[in-house]
């Protein structure tokens, strides 16, 4: 037979036997390994299918996936590899052999003959795995042939918690604009950089590694076959190894025999965030790098690159060696070097030391990077200050810049890409910190706005500071520079204005700022403080009603007999009344004739958790959703607008974010000549005051994980919704949710992230519950929920929404998490349940559907 005849041959076997070949077991699932860097782990794994065909024997990968592709059935043998891969990972998880991620190719026609997505979902709930142990490997061409397509793939699987690598990077001819355009977990090196290591190939690869990780894209090299490609890509930090070097593709426990006979270990699923993020923090590798980890006592090296060898005078040394040198347990500097690294797991930041060592004075900068099981990883840039020529030159320049504290309080560098700000003068006024050690900026800026910033001018602050990240477009020529002038507080209390600058540095990559605090003149300060402090004394500014003849000492005079305060007086009552609203624990509100809010202050808007006024003003209590029974305080107000009465201590029931607040409130009417024209009041929660006094900590009524009501208290609050149903014949319904994957996360990670797994469940609920009802979390993984409902269609459509919120959770601390969320609800009306057995009921229903006893 002729070649082409032969080719044809295969070709048409191919395609008329690819069902008989899924169902009949002719194609296997092989496994390539992946191996991390830093470690020398296998981390994961590729998936490649071999057809072993009864006639044609091994048919070549190129032979029948291009028959497939050609012929339209590609999707039916990625389809069958997925459901294999995620068969052997399941089945290797039930008996305890190891398992890791894999990566799976696609073609592109796969997205077009069938929803991939769906068939991805579907074997996961099916073989009950994580999402992180599977990822999907694309094409640059497949983006270049429909990237519309792609782009909505990359979006709907990412968003899923699933990876998309992007295969062969570096084969087509727009590979920078796809990392522009399209967001990727990883890139796979093209093996053609690796045909032949020569010095152009190297800095191609060098740079392409560096270019990924820098915007925060992991790197694979694939197509390794010798020690001398491994050492080369090590040295540019490369994230992970792939090729025959490691080994050829094989079944899943062949491949298990090929890595222990090769001593190589398998990375856990929990340290796997750990060393992702070490491997990230291995750019600009033309300067002195190390990544250091250390478990509380000891140091160990998980990469230092020449030039950091260089710096301390050990070229040539392996780690293990420089470990027993520098980090010597009997060396005077350990306690320097534990305290440091203290310092650094506290601030989570980038901190600064200065040490000597055999007559060189050093500068070693470490930036925390990551912890797990009580080891911390740093990543160390230092600098042998003694070999530093340019160290009397910065001295001048540092001289010089002394002369600017005549000018500014305070100049600060910022570098937004590292997230560090420190001091070019003035020490950190206002911060609380060592004098001129880098601090973290995020956090700094936060706490100096809610230590310094006049509560008024937060918001305007926090959206000055934003300017460093929107962009060159605040920035011109014309307006080089952006400037805000902000009330501060001082040391005596007293708020005073600072004029604040940030100037962009040119040459850095729009990654640093300057920004100045400088004092402003007497006059101008005075100026402001007219513009943007109330004229009490200013009747018509004063005003309690939307009547502007209601002026502050018009309705004074209703409190005095009628008699108008002197102007002292009526000034001294008005700032009264602002100290009151604006920064007092006093739960206050003023509404009008009609019930609707006027006013309310901070206190109120904090506990309710309203960002702004503009969401209350001009509401009912009804509007704003808020009471589990609307009629008490409704008829309270009536009234006292109507009938002139005082309400004192009178009790009530709110939901704030699905917790059930008991409350007590007094309201009183407001006159003006003689006629009720609004009312004031203010209220308390009952059992913020009882502990309040009592001096307890913690509400005995919430979940110390959550915050939401724990069961005893729900279990109190059913109660109150029985009550509306019985007296009122108002509809109740009762959801319980349960994550069955919980378990498995706490084996996985430990109980500090099951545990953030578990607050972020309870925020879920709360987003779309919002205060229409009351949530709790019963035991473990078990949430419930208590809401006026009338209808079964309403209730289901609700269960669905709040499972699918919970289970868009994939990844918490830094960790790839997969929820699997089991529900069950009942309305108080469906047959054969009462108030009391609702609850259990429902519980009992869905234990048994998960197959509990």
């Amino acid at each position: 037979m002729s070649e082409s005849k032969d080719v044809n041959a295969i070709y048409e076997h191919v395609v008329s036997h690819i069902d008989d070949a899924i169902s009949n077991g002719w194609i296997k699932a092989y496994y390539q390994p992946v191996i991390r860097g830093l470690t020398g782990q296998l981390c994961s794994a590729e998936s490649l299918a071999r057809w072993i065909d009864p006639e044609y024997g091994l048919l070549a990968p190129d032979k029948f996936i291009s028959a497939l592709e050609a012929s339209n059935n590609i999707h039916k043998l990625d389809c069958f590899l997925v459901d294999k891969v995620c068969s052997d990972i399941h089945e290797h998880m039930i008996i305890g052999k190891p398992t890791f991620p894999v990566s799976i190719n696609f073609s592109r026609l796969d997205f077009i003959m069938c929803d991939m997505l769906d068939v991805v979902e579907t074997a996961v709930m099916k073989y009950d795995i994580p999402r992180d142990y599977l990822h999907f490997e694309i094409t640059e061409s497949m983006i270049a042939q429909d990237e519309e397509l792609m782009k909505k793939v990359i979006t709907d699987f990412r968003n899923r918690g699933y990876e998309i690598w992007m295969d062969d990077f570096g084969s087509g001819y727009s590979s920078l604009n796809l990392l522009k355009d399209y967001d990727f977990d990883l890139v796979k090196m093209d093996m053609r950089f690796l045909s032949d290591v020569t010095e152009k190939s190297k800095s191609i690869l060098r740079s392409a590694i560096n270019l990924a990780k820098q915007i925060g894209i992991k790197t694979l090299s694939e197509g390794v076959e010798t020690k001398e490609q491994i050492d080369f890509l090590l040295s540019v930090g490369c994230g992970k190894l792939q090729g025959y070097y490691y080994g050829k593709p094989q079944p899943y426990d062949e491949m298990l025999k090929s890595m222990a006979d090769k001593h190589i270990e398998f990375e856990q699923r929990q340290w796997r965030s750990y060393y992702e993020a070490a491997c990230l923090a291995l750019v600009g590798l033309d300067r002195p790098v190390e990544i250091i980890e250390y478990d509380g006592y000891n140091f160990k090296t998980l990469f230092m690159n020449e030039a950091y060898k260089k710096q301390i005078s050990l070229n040539g040394y392996n780690y293990e060696e420089i470990d027993r040198i520098v980090y010597n347990s009997d060396s005077p500097l350990m306690p320097k070097y534990r305290k440091f690294a203290d310092k650094t797991i506290k601030s989570k930041g980038t901190e600064t030391f200065f040490y000597t060592s055999k007559g060189n004075y050093y500068q070693l900068k470490a930036t925390y990077l990551a912890d797990n099981a009580g080891k911390y990883l740093f990543r160390g840039n230092i600098n042998n200050i003694s070999l530093d020529q340019n160290t009397a030159e910065r001295d001048q320049l540092n001289n010089k810049l002394k002369e600017l504290n005549h000018l500014h309080e305070t100049v600060l560098l910022i570098n937004k890409k590292e997230n560090i700000t420190s001091p070019l003068l003035g020490g950190y006024n206002y911060i609380e910190g060592s004098a001129y050690s880098p601090v973290p900026l995020d956090r700094t800026l936060k706490s100096f706005e809610e230590k310094f910033v006049y509560p008024e001018d937060r918001e305007s602050f926090k959206k000055f500071m934003s300017l460093m990240y929107t962009g060159k477009k605040d920035f011109s020529k014309e307006h080089p520079f952006a400037q805000k002038t902000i009330r501060v507080k001082q040391e005596d209390g007293s708020y005073l204005w600072r004029d604040f600058a940030i100037l962009p540095l040119t040459g850095t990559g729009d990654s640093e700022y300057l920004l100045t605090i400088s004092a402003i003149t007497g006059e101008m300060s005075r100026a402001l403080d007219k513009l943007y402090y109330p004229d009490f004394t200013d009747d018509e500014t004063s005003s309690l009603s939307n009547d502007p003849a209601v002026t502050l000492s018009s309705v004074l005079a209703d409190s005095n007999n009628g008699e108008l305060y002197d102007d002292d007086t009526a000034t001294e009552y008005a700032r009264l009344w602002y100290s009151l609203i604006k920064n007092s624990s006093y739960k206050l509100f003023w509404k009008d004739k009609d019930r609707r809010f006027r006013g309310v202050s901070k206190s109120f808007l904090d506990f309710y958790e309203i960002k702004s006024l503009d969401d209350i003003i001009g509401k009912t209590d009804e509007e704003m959703h808020w009471h589990v029974d609307d009629g008490p305080y409704q008829g309270d107000e009536l009234d006292v607008l109507g009938k002139g009465l005082r309400v004192y201590n009178a009790p009530g029931q709110c939901i704030v974010n699905g917790v059930v607040h008991n409350i007590i409130c007094n309201k009183v009417p407001i006159y003006k000549g003689g006629k009720i024209i609004g009312l004031v009041g203010s209220f308390a929660d009952v059992d913020e005051e009882i502990y309040r006094v009592q001096k307890l900590k913690n509400p005995t009524k919430l979940d110390t994980i959550t915050r939401l009501m724990n069961t005893k208290a729900f279990i109190e609050i059913m109660m109150d919704y029985a009550i509306q149903y019985n007296d009122s014949g108002r509809n109740y319904a009762y959801i319980i949710l349960h994550n069955s994957n919980q378990r498995r996360i706490e084996e996985s990670y430990g109980k500090e992230v099951a545990s953030s797994v578990i607050r972020q469940m309870g925020e879920k609920i709360i987003d779309v519950i919002k205060q229409s009802g009351a949530a709790s979390r019963l035991k473990e993984s078990y949430f419930a929920i208590i809401i006026y409902i009338d209808s079964k269609e309403k209730l289901d459509e609700l269960t669905k929404k709040v499972k699918e919120h919970i289970e868009s959770i994939n990844k918490v601390d830094g960790k790839s998490v997969t929820l699997r969320i089991n529900t069950n609800s009942h309305l108080r009306t469906d047959p054969g349940l009462t108030d009391e057995t609702i609850y259990p009921i429902t519980l009992r229903e869905l234990e048994e559907s998960e197959g509990k006893k």
